[in-house]
């Protein structure tokens, strides 16, 4: 007898207890195609243009990156600003001088357009980072903006989304974005064992602001916090054992604090998972994300199912370019099949994707999976 038809609402947080709903929901990353076809990425564009999508949208906190945002004014208390922008071959070149009461920072990032060979919201390139060595950790703070704890926003979203999936607050880690970008992520590791007092400031500096993040969004009002991890994956050159030294603990606080204001942890890392999956369960996330398999990832659906799969929902799983993009209607549905088979018992999985499904995939590739993801899915 077929299971009474869930929402996208119900079916997500049925699945993230580990019970079985109507169907696996499908939660695919979405947003660079939608960027490529429509040129935006808000909520209105998720769900007229994807419709069967069960929504687990991911909304940023409000905080100000000024790392990663290059404003023509800043609002830095105490702090004066000069800043450059010139056209650089393809590039925009950002050169900037933050004066401050603890010294001067400056930094050099090279902004590449949006489409042609460097895809949609392409990543800038820094050829100078503000943190060059320890005499830079003082003035650091000064041009860091205020954490955002207004949180007004989430009502309307909610309204807009109703029934159809989850808000999730975007907070990145101490790495990413953070002191990834001020300092850089080779020299960062370099630091571990070369200059211990540096790296363990600059991790610890961004971890207390991802935290105070984390709980401004608690107390605003979040029910799921999707947390970014992806600087500090193993696929990044961080070994097993560093990561679980240095940010096991760091994960760990992200989720008690979340779990203590009776949300969820949706943790994001993109990349290898294998020798880390039981390490970051181990923290009691809800989610895991995106299980990239071979030959982009390492992730063994199965064993996952098996070893972690009692605590912690597995999302994504689906390969963005060799199975949804460059496959066929009939390579999707085998894939999706196969992905059904193994992850579906039991509940704690969401079909996905390996990361958001890229522009130029075809409307009938993307069709194709969603028509397997609802066909296979079917409890």
């Amino acid at each position: 007898m077929a299971k009474t038809t869930m929402t996208g609402r119900q079916r997500i947080l049925t699945t993230i207890r580990h019970e079985e709903p109507d169907r696996v929901p499908v939660a695919p990353r979405v947003w660079a195609w939608l960027m490529a076809e429509y040129g935006a990425q808000d909520l209105a564009t998720h769900l007229r243009a994807f419709p069967d999508l069960d929504q687990m949208y991911p909304v940023d906190d409000g905080t100000l990156n000024t790392l990663d945002v290059f404003p023509d004014t800043y609002d830095l208390p105490e702090v004066r600003v000069e800043q450059r922008k010139y056209p650089e071959g393809d590039f925009v070149a950002v050169e900037r001088t933050f004066h401050t009461p603890a010294g001067k920072l400056s930094d050099r990032i090279l902004v590449p357009p949006d489409g042609r060979e460097f895809g949609v919201t392409p990543n800038p390139v820094r050829t100078e980072h503000l943190v060059k060595g320890p005499e830079d950790l003082a003035a650091l703070p000064y041009v860091l903006a205020p954490v955002n704890t207004r949180y007004d926003f989430l009502a309307a979203l909610r309204t807009q989304l109703g029934d159809r999936g989850v808000l999730m607050v975007v907070v990145r880690c101490a790495l990413d974005h953070n002191a990834g970008h001020a300092r850089e992520l080779a020299d960062l590791m370099v630091d571990y064992y070369d200059n211990r007092p540096l790296f363990d400031a600059l991790i610890g500096l961004f971890h207390r602001r991802s935290l105070a993040q984390v709980r401004a969004a608690l107390e605003g009002g979040a029910e799921v916090i999707f947390g970014t991890w992806y600087f500090a994956s193993l696929s990044a050159g961080w070994s097993p054992a560093i990561f679980a030294e240095v940010f096991v603990p760091l994960i760990r606080e992200h989720v008690e604090l979340t779990h203590r204001y009776g949300a969820l942890y949706d943790y994001y890392d993109d990349g290898r998972l294998a020798d880390s999956m039981e390490l970051i369960a181990g923290t009691g996330v809800d989610v895991l994300e995106t299980c990239t398999p071979p030959p982009t990832g390492d992730f063994d659906l199965a064993r996952a199912k098996r070893v972690i799969g009692r605590t912690t929902t597995l999302k994504g799983y689906m390969d963005l370019l060799h199975v949804i993009k460059n496959g066929t209607p009939d390579t999707i549905d085998a894939a999706v099949r196969v992905a059904m088979e193994v992850g579906k018992p039991g509940g704690g999985f969401i079909i996905g994707s390996s990361d958001s499904i890229r522009e130029g995939t075809s409307r009938e590739n993307l069709a194709a999976y969603f028509s397997a993801c609802r066909r296979h899915g079917a409890y």
